[in-house]
């Protein structure tokens, strides 16, 4: 698709889609998008051949390179934006699930799908968990210990990641547990 009228439209749509999800959602993360799409868009203006239409030294800028920058920076904001309304709109056990049944074809020559998926959705449902945890130990570790500098903290978190892992290899239920009993957990 080449079209620039026809990537104004796709363009409009998006933006119709990402009004109706929370704003707070949409904002996560663009600062990085930002500068790579920008850094795609620059790249791709400066170093075209084609009909100049500035020239300002060694910078030159070509028509062909505007129009090819613009439509391969459309096509990034799109994957990005399809990206983040998916993430916005659709479960994340949801997303999962698909995956799986997409791939699991691949079951048939031996690629172990299933079980892959099955360890991602519990390694997602226990994150949230694992990070109210740590984050918890990380303060009472630092309210109970002086942390001068970069090495202090290091060795805050050094002091009970190494017995948190070994908890929770001895004992991985503890993550799941905790959320199935206080629901203020799972939201």
């Amino acid at each position: 698709m080449e079209s620039l009228p026809l990537y104004a439209l796709v363009l409009f749509f998006i933006f119709l889609l990402l009004t109706r999800i929370p704003f707070a959602s949409v904002k996560k993360g663009w600062v990085p998008v930002t500068f790579f799409l920008l850094f795609t868009f620059l790249s791709n203006v400066f170093f075209s051949h084609g009909k100049i239409l500035y020239s300002i030294g060694s910078i030159v800028i070509t028509e062909e390179g505007l129009c090819l920058a613009t439509v391969r920076t459309l096509r990034i904001f799109f994957m990005v934006a399809g990206a983040k309304i998916l993430t916005a709109t659709t479960p994340l056990d949801v997303m999962v699930e698909a995956l799986r049944k997409t791939l699991s074809p691949l079951e048939k020559i031996g690629v172990p799908v299933g079980d892959f998926f099955s360890v991602m959705g519990l390694t997602l449902k226990c994150f949230p968990r694992l990070k109210d945890y740590l984050a918890e130990n990380y303060r009472n570790h630092k309210n109970n210990t002086e942390s001068k500098g970069f090495w202090g903290r290091v060795n805050i978190v050094s002091s009970f990641l190494l017995p948190m892992f070994i908890q929770s290899i001895q004992s991985p239920e503890m993550f799941f547990q905790e959320r199935e009993e206080n629901p203020d957990l799972t939201a």
